[in-house]
């Protein structure tokens, strides 16, 4: 019998499973998506249009409390269920959760 493989995950930042709205420029073209989670240092979306991993965007993000945030990035990964932005600086914590415990703080 085979042990069970546990499965470790890559990510720096622990992500929080939140909806907001983003709305993502890249070149010319300006497309509205919703987050499926968010970190510090990145965020994965639902799939909307054709980005492809390495495209540069600029983030405007609307979350249901606090003011908008706007953050630049660059298209990581793409899957099946969405993509993932990794962030080119990170989000300061209050501005993840308008004042509240981070995303991902313990």
């Amino acid at each position: 019998m085979t042990p069970p493989r546990h499965h470790r995950s890559r990510r720096r930042q622990p992500r929080a499973g939140v909806s907001w709205t983003v709305w993502i420029k890249s070149g010319s073209h300006r497309v509205r998506h919703h987050t499926v989670d968010l970190s510090a240092q990145g965020a994965k979306l639902r799939p909307r249009g054709t980005l492809q991993p390495g495209t540069p965007v600029e983030l405007h993000m609307v979350p249901p409390e606090g003011r908008a945030l706007q953050v630049s990035g660059v298209v990581w990964r793409v899957d099946s269920d969405g993509f993932v932005v990794l962030f080119l600086a990170s989000l300061p914590a209050q501005h993840l959760t308008g004042g509240r415990t981070a995303v991902g703080a313990h």
